[in-house]
């Protein structure tokens, strides 16, 4: 019964926040959500090799080029508070200095078997 009604407010929270996302334009949208992974892969720990693996690969698939796409997105919408608020939760550099070097290295990262 517990895990129930945790499962349930869980629900509801989730549509809360989706409800109050859906007022933001498409593309930023997209973008929260394209972060949003970013964020979850960043924080995940590579207790084995295997599992190491792919978090990288995953990072890899969601992370690039964040940066310039949430200074952008808070330019284009520096006049809608609703955008502004919403972009100004996340950290505005996330992605390392040397690009060439992520680039390479996202290179030799591999897909993982339980991606389809």
């Amino acid at each position: 019964m517990k895990m129930l009604r945790l499962a349930a407010a869980l629900v509801v929270a989730l549509c809360a926040c989706h409800a109050g996302a859906a007022n933001l334009p498409s593309e930023v949208e997209k973008f929260l959500e394209l972060r949003a992974s970013c964020d979850h892969w960043r924080g995940e720990e590579g207790y084995d090799k295997e599992r190491q693996a792919d978090i990288d690969w995953s990072i890899c698939q969601s992370c690039p080029g964040t940066d310039a796409d949430l200074a952008k997105l808070k330019k284009k919408y520096r006049s809608n508070a609703k955008v502004t608020a919403a972009l100004g939760e996340l950290a505005p550099e996330i992605e390392p200095k040397d690009k060439a070097a992520a680039k390479r290295f996202c290179k030799s990262t591999r897909k993982p078997d339980w991606v389809h």
